[in-house]
């Protein structure tokens, strides 16, 4: 949803270029699989999946959000 709201709110954040915005899903994807949870204790666990998880998540549906509006502009009407 966070993702979905800054896709909807800031509609100038989207790169104006297909290549672009496959470039940075590709990329955010590949990050997700990097991002470490740690699962030491309780608060190791918050912050690893607050501080790095979601940030790089919602990177992840936004960027998959501006490849269905490509998706949608490009489709003939």
């Amino acid at each position: 949803m966070i993702a979905v709201w800054i896709a909807v709110r800031f509609p100038g954040l989207a790169p104006q270029s297909l290549t672009i915005r496959v470039v940075g899903t590709l990329g955010a994807t590949q990050v997700l699989m990097l991002v470490p949870i740690d699962t030491g204790s309780y608060l190791t666990l918050y912050g690893s999946l607050f501080g790095l998880l979601l940030p790089v998540l919602t990177v992840v549906w936004l960027g998959g959000f501006w490849l269905l509006q490509s998706l949608r502009e490009t489709a003939p009407s």
